[in-house]
This record gives structure tokens, sequence and C-alpha cells, in this order.
């Protein structure tokens, strides 16, 4: 991701900080799995499991054990254990006597390798590097506008963008029909709770500390319940969450974020964290889950989570990948298949520029969800200030956004799934069309198709 930041004015930054009102919680679900740092040794194992097992269970048949998913009604089990303990299973079954029911055994035994942020071969669109506008770091001019309102409210009168950013900006909603989608909507996201996996979130940005729920959230890096971004010297990533953070709530500014760190700044994580945050995501009751990273191999163990998620009515937003090139990364490579159909509630999105055409560093395949502008989106960025990001990062939690905008009107998961392509713009790109799923997201109208 490419990005230029400046800052917010302190009259800015107060007046929003009074503004954004404080986002509701959700309780927890009985025998949810605690989250767990695990080791870089350790090895995941995916069960088959029957109504008899619980987490106990696990943990006293296998030496060593984390459970990091278990539900029963995929009767599927997910667990870290220590290499010398994985050694000692049978590469088809597990003793029934052991688990105290009659149905288990091994899936599969894998490596708990590294997800990431995908850097493109593209230089201009790869890792995450922090620039200065031209002038400098300045105050943004005016000020007195909040987020709270998203679009209408940035674009209405007094503003803390100056007139060329605006003018960029304006282009981005227009692009998109989010004017006209949040006054359909009205309710903005309201109630819609949206998971974030990502690098973690600047928690006192002034523009997301009051939208993020702190009391369903958590550090899986640090092991802690603060997802706080980190900004160690020679951080390629750091940010990168916080910008994710603020596409959604441009476009659904009343939706309660989840934060969930699982990267660390430089953009990387082990798989056994993504998989946990994906099944604390859903304990929690998130109903959206932005995934704006990806490995280039599947894992059993974190699809494991995600078909769990996918069963429960969860909808699972996973950026295509920045390397421009044919194929798409894991997990939305996996649509199509018998476990992700094409209509499964998991989407991979891609990136084209305001012309609709295919970003340059964008991925592409012909089992690709859809597009959305990835292209120098303006966002938050730690520190409070904004950046303008570019990558399939930020295009995935436009969709993202806009899903939980049209969850706030009364959709469900179920037809959010069609009605999120059906609506979609035509790409227009004679080159890669085939390849770029169903179009680009038009958030109005696909509000138009629930208001």
């Amino acid at each position: 991701m490419t990005t230029r930041t400046r800052h917010l004015s302190l009259m800015s930054l107060a007046v929003m900080a009074m503004a954004i009102t404080a986002c509701g919680t959700t309780p927890q679900v009985a025998d949810a799995p605690a989250p767990m740092t695990g080791s870089a040794g350790d090895k995941l194992v995916t069960l088959r499991v029957g109504p008899g097992v619980s987490s106990a269970g696990l943990k006293a048949s296998l030496p060593g054990a984390q459970v990091l998913v278990l539900d029963h009604a995929t009767s599927r089990a997910v667990v870290t254990v220590p290499a010398t303990t994985a050694r000692t299973l049978a590469s088809s079954s597990l003793s029934a006597q052991r688990l105290g029911q009659l149905d288990a055994g091994v899936l599969a035994v894998e490596d708990d390798s590294l997800m990431k942020v995908l850097d493109a071969e593209d230089p201009e669109a790869g890792a995450l590097g922090l620039t200065s506008w031209a002038g400098g770091l300045t105050t943004w001019a005016g000020g007195l506008t909040t987020w709270a309102g998203g679009a209408l409210s940035w674009a209405g009168g007094a503003s803390f963008l100056n007139s060329a950013d605006l003018a960029s900006a304006s282009a981005y909603w227009n692009t998109l029909g989010i004017f006209d989608a949040q006054r359909r909507i009205p309710e903005l996201g309201d109630g819609v709770r949206v998971a974030v996996l990502d690098t973690g979130i600047d928690l006192n940005h002034p523009l997301l500390r009051d939208r993020v729920d702190t009391m369903n959230d958590w550090d899986f890096v640090a092991g802690d319940a603060t997802p706080q971004e980190e900004n160690p010297v020679g951080a390629l990533k750091y940010g990168h969450g916080t910008a994710v953070a603020g596409v959604i709530l441009q476009i659904a500014p009343k939706a309660s974020i989840q934060a969930y760190r699982v990267l660390n700044p430089n953009g990387a994580g082990r798989i056994s964290l993504v998989t946990s945050a994906v099944n604390k995501a859903v304990v929690n009751g998130a109903q959206i889950i932005n995934m704006s990273l990806g490995s280039t191999t599947s894992s059993i163990a974190l699809n494991t989570a995600l078909a769990a998620a996918l069963a429960k009515g969860v909808l699972i937003v996973n950026s295509s990948g920045n390397a421009g090139t044919q194929g798409i990364v894991y997990p939305g490579a996996a649509l199509g298949t018998v476990q992700f159909p094409l209509n499964s509630g998991l989407m991979s999105v891609g990136s084209v520029d305001l012309t609709l055409k295919k970003s340059k560093f964008s991925q592409y395949a012909r089992n690709m969800t859809l597009t959305a502008p990835g292209e120098l989106v303006l966002t938050t960025f730690p520190d409070s200030r904004l950046v303008k990001a570019s990558g399939t990062s930020f295009a995935a939690p436009a969709v993202t956004g806009a899903l939980a905008l049209a969850m706030s009107a009364g959709a469900s998961s179920s037809a959010l799934t069609s009605a999120v392509q059906s609506s979609a713009t035509p790409n227009l790109d004679a080159t890669y069309n085939t390849e770029l799923g169903a179009g680009t997201l038009n958030v109005s109208g696909l509000a138009a198709k629930f208001r």
C-alpha cells in the first residue's frame, strides 16, 4: 500500500471526539475457546469430533493442546499442539476412547505457517510506506464536520478536508454511489458488528475510537485485550488495520468495529492466530469479517473456522492480493470449491481505478466475486492522521462497509451474498473483465434492493 498523510486539526479532533457515540457490545456464548498465541513450532491439527467432545476433553487428550475452534454444528475442531505431540498422532484416526466418543479422526496436520498482507510487485502499490503531502504535514482546513454522518457529512458544508482532497474523496464516493445509499439507509450500519482481522487499530484515533467495540476485541499477537497498532522501527505495515477500518466507517459510519490484531507491524501473522480470531469474532457476534490479508497456500485449519462462520450466516470479505497476476490469494482462492461455493458468503475483492479498469497491482481470477476502487483511497491513519492508501486491502473493506450498511436496513446475509453482485456496475476493462467478478461495487444499487 502507498500512503500520504496529514494531521487533523486540533479543533477537528475535539469536535469529532464529542460527536461520535459509543457502540454496543455482544454477549459471549458458552464453551468458547480462549484466545491463545501459541509458539512458532506448533502444528495445526484439524479433527472430526462428535457431540460429546469438549474443549477440556481435547486438552486432556492432546498434551500441550490449545483449542482454537470447537464447532459441534460442523463436527470439527482445530487445535494447536507441539510438534512432539503431532508426531504421535495417527494419520487417519485418533483413539475414540481417548476423546470419549465414537466419531473422532485426524483430518489434517499442518505447519502453523504465516499469512500476511501481500505486497505488490509494483513498488507504487506495495509495502506500506509513509510519505507526506507536497506541502508537508499541515493541519486540515475548516474542521467542524464529524465522520459520524459518513460521506454525507464530509460533503456538506464545513469540512476538515481542503478543497482538492474533498474533490478527490467525493469522486470516490460518487463512483460508489455512497451519497444516495446513505440517504436511503439512514441507519448507517447501526447495530451491525464488523470484525477487522489485521494489524490492529489506533484505538485513540478520533474518527475511530468510539466506534471500536472494546468489550469484544483481542490482540492475538501480544495476547492481551488491547489490539492497538504498534510502530517499532522499520515497521512496513504500520497503520494498515487503521486504514482498513476507516474505509468501512466511511460507508457504514455507525457500524461497530471489533478489532482483532492477528498481524505484526510488518503485516505477518501465523495461521493459528487468524483461525482463533475468526472463531472469536463469531463467538462475539460479528456479522461480517474483513480479512485484508492472505496466503499463497490453503489451510485446512483456517478453512474449518471459515466454514463454521459461514454456516452461522457470517459474511467474510477477503482481498484478492496485490501481485498483479492471475490467481487470487487464499482463502478467496478456494471460491468455487465444494467447501466454498461461489454463493457461500465468502467473497474475494479485487481493485479497480475510478474508471472501473483493473488496478495494475490487483490479482484477478474467474472465481473472484467483485471489485471496488482501491487506489489512493482517503482513510484513517494512526496518530490522528488521514492517509491515501492503495491496494486490494482497501477495496475489500469498501465491500464490507456496503454489506454493513445494507444489513442495518434489515438485509439478511443470504440475500446480500447475491445482491452485492447483482447490483454491481459492470467493469470497463476489456482485457480482464471475465476475471474481475460480477463488476464493481455499487453501494447505491445495493441499497436500492432493500430500501
